[in-house]
């Protein structure tokens, strides 16, 4: 297994000191993968009004708004002209996920990369509910940056270490392959995690047919365990640190606590699992990772619809304006 590559880079941005830190993180991803970076804004086209008894006309932006808006972008995009990273930006208008989810189809992304919450009030429901939704429906990887406050980047896309958790599904070696290549390029070790799902207790009436708990729980433990130390022998990256961990429990709570307990940088989960990561990413579970984790989470899905062979791929993007 080798790594995954990242050619083009997304970043939805809402100027927001979350979609800063995004910005931030972006930037760094692009700087080690080499990748071409864009940055998109999208005005709403237009917001329905309340009607009243004195009539109501929905808001529809004017050149003055998009005129305010290209200020703004320049303004916000000044570290990364500063920095001399190549980039390029536009600013469309309509459904703020429709119109992210197509230009990532358009620029064939790799990866997108954005905050998680809106500045405040109705911009923070549109960019929370951007977030969920394109975290579902994007077919590319989805770096999401949420509480970066609540803790001290010395340098902002530094990853050291990188939790990646898996449930064995056929997703769980594109997420694997995809941790490998961000921990190749930053010299990172990983910790690849298993949550086995918290078994009833020992005493509940329903389940006394089960004669011994905790010794079918220590097999499901044991068995993670060795499927763990076989994905690190498949992966095929010997010159990487690795670390296996089994726990039990509730998967987003153990995910976030093991996080929190090794100073991640970053966690790294497969989407449409079988079990616990299927679950994870299927409801209100995602936003409990995703917000709460206190570094950045990357959401792999599978090959996108774009993906080609490598020499075919190449060729195409070359020709791509």
């Amino acid at each position: 297994m080798t790594g995954a590559t990242i050619e083009r880079i997304l970043c939805p941005i809402d100027f927001s000191v979350f979609s800063s830190q995004a910005l931030r993180h972006a930037h760094a991803v692009a700087r080690a993968f080499h990748s071409r970076l864009k940055v998109v804004h999208v005005m709403l086209d237009s917001i329905p009004a309340v009607e009243s008894v004195y009539g109501a006309a929905p808001w529809l932006p004017t050149a003055a708004d998009r005129q305010r808006v290209e200020e703004e972008m320049h303004r916000f995009l000044a570290p990364l002209r500063e920095a001399r990273q190549d980039h390029e930006s536009e600013i469309r208008e309509g459904s703020p996920w429709r119109e992210i989810e197509a230009a990532a189809a358009e620029i064939q992304a790799d990866l997108v990369v954005m905050g998680t919450h809106g500045r405040s009030g109705f911009e923070h429901l549109i960019l929370g509910s951007v977030t969920e939704k394109l975290v579902r429906r994007l077919r590319c990887p989805v770096l999401t940056v949420a509480h970066e406050a609540a803790r001290t980047w010395a340098a902002p896309g530094l990853v050291t270490r990188i939790l990646c958790a898996t449930d064995f599904s056929p997703m769980a070696a594109e997420a694997l392959r995809t941790a490998i290549a961000f921990a190749e390029r930053h010299r990172a070790s990983i910790t690849l995690l298993h949550v086995v799902e918290s078994l009833p207790d020992r005493n509940a009436a329903a389940h006394r047919a089960l004669l011994d708990i905790d010794a079918l729980r220590a097999d499901l433990e044991r068995q993670a365990e060795e499927r763990l130390r076989a994905m690190v022998v498949e992966a095929g990256a010997p010159h990487l640190d690795f670390e296996t961990r089994v726990l039990t429990g509730c998967a987003h709570k153990e995910i976030l606590r093991a996080a929190e307990g090794e100073s991640a940088d970053l966690i790294v989960i497969g989407a449409q699992g079988r079990g616990v990561i299927d679950h994870l990413l299927s409801g209100s579970n995602t936003q409990h990772v995703i917000r709460a984790a206190t570094c950045p989470v990357l959401t792999v899905r599978p090959a996108p619809a774009w993906a080609q062979p490598d020499e075919a791929r190449r060729a195409s993007r070359a020709m791509a304006p």
